[in-house]
């Protein structure tokens, strides 16, 4: 009786805590808020100042640096699909691993009994 009390009581909230702390690790690894507020800063911060430039070299650093800003989000946009992705990865797995933890027990029962009434009836 104490078994099915903790099956039914106790492991299902620590796999819920477990779930959660995994969603949380993995949003955490993945640094989607901080990538979110610099989406479009520039690709490792290379951006070059235009103090005292002439106009043609004015406009070739502002589309070098209109170019690093590309390339920041583009890589940026990938890590936040990329980590998003794997958070519903951890999610869906999670919710399939609690519906089966769940049914489990329901599902030995039905094969001990299905098992039982191959035996006896000699369909093996």
């Amino acid at each position: 009786m104490a078994l099915f009390y903790w099956w039914l009581s106790h492991a299902p909230g620590r796999i819920l805590y477990i779930s959660k702390k995994l969603i949380s690790y993995f949003y955490s690894y993945f640094s989607i808020n901080l990538l979110l507020k610099t989406l479009f800063d520039p690709w490792k911060k290379d951006e070059i100042d235009t103090t005292n430039m002439a106009m043609d070299d004015i406009i070739k650093v502002w589309f070098m640096n209109l170019i690093s800003r590309v390339v920041g989000a583009s890589v940026r946009s990938i890590t936040i699909m990329v980590g998003l992705g794997a958070i519903a990865g951890v999610f869906i797995g999670s919710v399939l691993f609690f519906i089966g933890f769940i049914l489990l027990p329901v599902l030995v029962v039905f094969l001990i009994i299905n098992g039982s009434a191959r035996f006896i009836s000699g369909a093996i």
